[in-house]
């Protein structure tokens, strides 16, 4: 990565934001990186106090309790406190459900973390420790009662302490550059496309650029396959991509502010129709459907055989940092391009980023005493000190500070690692609970990427209506969370096999498919979900 040190004004305001670079947050650096001494090593200053366990991973990082930011809360709330997961484990949700639930400290999805307690009584109600024991996450919630809200349960309790996120730009859509101009050079690029114009692709033209990809094969890589377009999110490829036809498979609100699964709208069966002669055409990853412990990015860039994505806009543009660059070809370049023009004229982008990333629970088999005493570590992301460690590191040694302004040392902007993932190894951007600035992400974004995300925003391409029917907006009872949980296991296996199907025919979908595929998924549970969603519109 490039030697450069950014200056970040950092503003304290009345809601400390953070950015997430995935719904979820990448780690584009790859995998679990642990310190040298491996393990969960403990601080030796830990031997007389007391002893904790917290289940916390985020991307293939694991909590380390030799991590600085977490050294420092453990301190200051004089406690040691134990990874349930260790270095080589990967089964993450199978260890949650078999002892990682019980964790002293857990953190989950707020959703997940809310059913157990509203059923299982698993987590402590924390809103009278928050009022006598936690006085900077109090003062924060008196300050911002939007935030409070979006913590607080069905029944009015606070069980887990979230994680807020900033930001709004989440995926977008990225093409070879280097590769559009050796087409260019050699006139092979299709009518339309101009190497140095791609923002006003329509559909069409993206299609065919793709083909130009997959026929000129021989002069854009010694590789022996090509992959014109690739997703490595095997479970809303198909959904994202749909937006180029205006479809989704996604619940949303129409104009009515009715809820609809888009599913089974005719928007994406159009969709499925171009998506599977696409796939038929090889345009499609093969294995779009399949889901991969490796970075499919970090794959198919190292071997030169992809061409086009749809993926998290900083982290993707990483790839043309030096960090990256002893594995990919020379000139490699990655470029970010606005979402191609539909039929209708409009350009798309249906993601956005979430508004909370996991929440933090106290398990309810802890004493009162422990409880004060946990509550206390969670207060401490919520201290000027803490929200700069969540932030940015330790302060002197990742990070310098002149009054309101930052600056990252070279131990997170260097060639080892890229910046996010160095941010992780020391325990900074998990997503422990706490509130964070999109200082810290644009301190290590390129200018084009910083340019993208102003393009996509300034432009309105962005799908502001994402989170209206997710946590932290929709706040369901247990009963009605039950329910659509089990709903939502049935409609996806439905879902899922189907669009596999279709894709392996590569043909346009009958009507009797088309009625039969419907009429499968209503009875798996669709209409429930979206009567029960609607309950919870205003």
């Amino acid at each position: 990565m490039k030697k450069f040190l950014l200056m970040i004004a950092l503003a304290i305001c009345s809601i400390f934001t953070l950015a997430s670079c995935g719904g979820n947050t990448d780690n584009p650096g790859g995998g679990n990186t642990d310190n040298p001494g491996g393990g969960n090593t403990d601080n030796p200053g830990n031997v007389n106090k007391k002893e904790f366990t917290i289940f916390l991973q985020q991307d293939g990082v694991i909590y380390r309790s030799d991590m600085p930011v977490f050294q420092k809360a453990n301190d200051y709330a004089n406690i040691k406190l134990t990874g349930i997961l260790q270095k080589y484990d990967t089964n993450y949700d199978t260890i949650f459900n078999l002892r990682g639930k019980n964790a002293s400290l857990v953190v989950n999805d707020q959703d997940t973390i809310e059913a157990y307690a509203l059923r299982d009584k698993l987590y402590v109600d924390l809103t009278s420790l928050i009022e006598e024991h936690a006085p900077n996450l109090k003062k924060f919630f008196d300050e911002n009662p939007k935030q409070k809200a979006w913590a607080t349960a069905s029944d009015g309790k606070i069980y887990g302490i979230p994680f807020y996120t900033d930001g709004k730009t989440a995926k977008a859509f990225f093409v070879r550059q280097d590769w559009v101009n050796i087409l260019a050079n050699k006139n092979a690029l299709p009518k339309g496309v101009t190497k140095n114009n791609l923002n006003n692709m329509t559909v069409q033209q993206f299609h065919d650029l793709l083909m130009a990809f997959k026929d000129n094969k021989k002069d854009l890589t010694s590789y022996s396959k090509i992959i014109p377009y690739f997703d490595r999110d095997s479970e809303f490829a198909i959904s994202e991509l749909a937006s180029l036809w205006g479809g989704t498979a996604e619940y949303y609100l129409d104009n009515n502010n009715k809820v609809q699964y888009g599913a089974i709208m005719p928007e994406f069966r159009t969709a499925i129709d171009n998506i599977s002669v696409w796939f038929k055409e090889g345009l499609i990853d093969s294995t779009i459907l399949t889901s991969s412990s490796k970075d499919k990015r970090e794959t198919y860039f190292a071997q030169n055989s992809g061409g086009a994505t749809h993926d998290w806009l900083g982290t993707t543009y990483s790839f043309n940092d030096d960090v990256y660059a002893e594995n990919m070809v020379d000139g490699f370049e990655l470029v970010c391009i606005a979402p191609p023009t539909r039929s209708d004229g409009t350009k798309y982008e249906p993601t956005l980023r979430k508004q909370i990333g996991t929440v933090t629970a106290i398990n309810a088999a802890t004493s009162v005493e422990d409880q004060i005493q946990l509550i206390k570590w969670i207060d401490y992301f919520f201290t000027e000190t803490g929200h700069d460690q969540l932030n940015f590191g330790i302060e002197g040694e990742h990070f310098t500070k002149n009054g309101s302004t930052y600056e990252y040392t070279n131990k997170i902007i260097n060639d080892n690692g890229t910046a996010l993932a160095n941010l992780y190894n020391i325990g900074s951007q998990l997503q422990s609970p706490g509130v964070q600035s999109f200082a810290y992400e644009k301190a290590w974004l390129s200018t084009p990427a910083s340019e993208a995300m102003e393009m996509y925003e300034n432009n309105k391409y962005l799908n502001l209506k994402y989170n209206d029917l997710i946590y932290p907006n929709i706040k369901l009872s247990n009963a009605d969370y039950q329910t659509i949980n089990a709903a939502r296991t049935a409609v996806k296996k439905v879902y899922n096999d189907q669009v596999a199907k279709w894709l392996k025919a590569g043909t346009a979908v009958s009507d009797k498919d088309w009625n039969a595929f419907v009429a499968a998924m209503e009875k798996a549970g669709t209409k429930t979900i979206v009567a029960t969603l609607q309950k919870y519109v205003k």
